[in-house]
């Protein structure tokens, strides 16, 4: 997997930890029959040919093959890595090659800060040191002005930010997570990140490394009053990829679909489906509109051929080339396919993704192992909030139900997003009193289990959620009259009605959750029960 400009914007991938597969030899002749039936598949085998081919010449010709096809489906990263080896990012005449220009005016910046910040990070990167001050010899002894090795030299510069997510996307690549950190500690110690754009990057880097305490850094992260819209969805995403790699599936895929409630809608939507798969439930997964997986990324190729067949006849020719991106990017769908579904799948994908990662998703059980330094740049006391900001313990909330609502039951959620299939004997008697009176009936086991009410023929009811006010912005005095200027995002954002999908109870946690919907707005937040009173509807 590779990184894309999309409208000259870099995305950074996060990538998972590896356990190496044994590859079979892979020859030009195989790379090429692919090409022709899904060219983007050709990639890792044209790779895997240029550095492993039995000649100079056939090694030559799958390189030309792969910077075409870089360029055919934007991976930009990896095209301009090929010119800087092969030296053609200028041409005779010494002007840059077109490629370049382009490049470098999509994103603003220079080509030579460009070619600099892609050279720098594609090798390992030592920690920043202060350079020596020379003074010439006979020229009245002045100080020369010392220089910055790259990447630190054109990562300073303001009017470079793009090229940090780039760097951080070939640091990911290459696993020079040691050189992210050392470059990390220099911008955050010199302040030239926003938190805004620094936050994700940094749970990123722990989720992909396992260096730090990643679920500490998300709940750091949440916790933050400087997260954009972009940013929120950012750290939604990682806690849900956080949560798929221990095996959370359901959990992580309302995770995936309320990151899309803030933004990048389809990325959320797709990786929510994904995790459907590895549920074993295909049919739903497949019921997604089918714009959120209608481009040309290997995964997308692969969930339409799912999707859209009932056989596997497809997959062989497909395979080796699964195989080698499953080496750097463990997907769910690449272990839906090769295991042929069911089980397997999950347990493939769980094997690669988790392995030598710690279950803990408690923050209160993880030790601190955080540099005091970069955690007092990034949080400073003025800057946190009591909770991330999908925790609203501290919000009171009425549950509205009708009259005629007379149980509370366990049920199954087959589909995710359908009418809650409600069984006599999972059900039992409520009565008015707050929510956390209405739990106290349940004595559920399973460590994490959905509810819904339903009337007295076991029909659900309809179940809305209203908050009984809503906060003022974050950052921004209470006192003061908010305007209609200064909207609110998020799960407290109106008062409601809400739709009230299923209350949520995570045992390991001992945490109440509850899926709201309205519109096209859906959240998954963790509530306090007592502050949660039956109100008649």
């Amino acid at each position: 997997m590779y990184f894309r400009f999309s409208k000259c914007t870099i995305f950074p991938v996060f990538f998972s930890v590896f356990i190496p597969t044994f590859l079979s030899a892979v020859n030009y002749e195989d790379a090429y029959s692919l090409e022709k039936q899904s060219p983007v598949f050709a990639i890792p085998l044209y790779e895997e040919v240029s550095r492993t081919g039995s000649s100079s010449d056939v090694r030559r010709t799958a390189s030309t093959r792969l910077y075409f096809l870089y360029e055919k489906f934007n991976k930009y990263v990896p095209a301009l890595q090929y010119q800087i080896r092969a030296g053609t990012t200028r041409n005779k005449k010494g002007e840059w090659s077109s490629f370049v220009k382009n490049l470098s005016q999509g994103l603003g910046i220079s080509p030579y800060s460009l070619i600099a910040v892609t050279q720098a990070c594609s090798k390992n990167t030592s920690a920043f040191s202060v350079p020596e001050t020379k003074t010439e010899p006979n020229v009245s002894s002045e100080a020369i002005s010392p220089e910055i090795s790259e990447p630190y030299r054109s990562l300073s510069k303001k009017e470079n930010l793009a090229l940090i997510r780039l760097c951080y996307s070939v640091k990911m690549k290459t696993k020079d997570y040691e050189g992210w950190d050392h470059i990390f500690a220099y911008l955050t110690e010199k302040e030239l990140l926003s938190k805004d754009i620094a936050l994700p990057l940094w749970v990123g880097s722990s989720l992909q490394s396992g260096r730090g305490t990643p679920y500490r850094r998300i709940f750091l992260a949440g916790k933050s009053k400087s997260l954009s819209a972009d940013s929120k969805s950012d750290i939604l995403y990682l806690y849900a990829k956080f949560l798929r790699n221990r095996g959370r599936f359901e959990a992580s895929a309302r995770y995936f679909l309320m990151s899309s409630t803030y933004s990048n809608a389809k990325r959320g939507r797709f990786e929510a489906a994904k995790n459907l798969l590895l549920m074993d439930r295909r049919k739903e997964a497949c019921s997604f509109p089918s714009e959120t997986y209608n481009g040309d990324e290997e995964t997308e190729v692969l969930f339409r051929k799912v999707c859209q067949t009932n056989d596997w006849d497809w997959a062989m020719p497909y395979l080796p080339a699964i195989r080698i991106l499953m080496r750097e990017n463990p997907d769910p769908i690449f272990s839906f396919v090769t295991q042929g579904g069911g089980r397997e799948a999950a347990e493939n994908f769980l094997s690669r993704s988790s392995a030598g990662s710690s279950d803990k998703d408690d923050d209160v059980v993880e030790e601190e192992t955080e540099s005091a330094g970069i955690l007092a740049k990034l949080f400073p006391p003025e800057d946190k909030t009591r909770f991330p900001f999908w925790d609203v313990r501290d919000r009171d909330a009425n549950l509205v139900l009708p009259e005629k609502t007379k149980y509370i039951c366990k049920v199954i959620r087959r589909p995710f997003f359908g009418s809650p299939n409600i069984q006599p004997q999972f059900c039992k008697e409520t009565l008015p009193g707050t929510l956390e009176q209405i739990l106290s009936a349940v004595n559920e086991e399973e460590d994490d289990a959905s509810y819904a009410f339903a009337d007295s023929a076991y029909l659900p009811v309809n179940a809305k959620w209203m908050w009984k006010e809503i906060p003022p912005p974050q950052g921004i005095d209470p006192s003061v009259t908010v305007t209609d200027s200064q909207p609110i995002f998020g799960p407290v954002g109106i008062l409601g009605p809400w739709n009230l999908d299923f209350v949520v109870f995570r045992k390991v946690l001992n945490r109440t959750y509850i899926e709201i919907r309205k519109g096209k707005e859906y959240y998954n937040v963790s509530i306090k029960p007592s502050n949660v009173l039956w109100e008649k509807g």
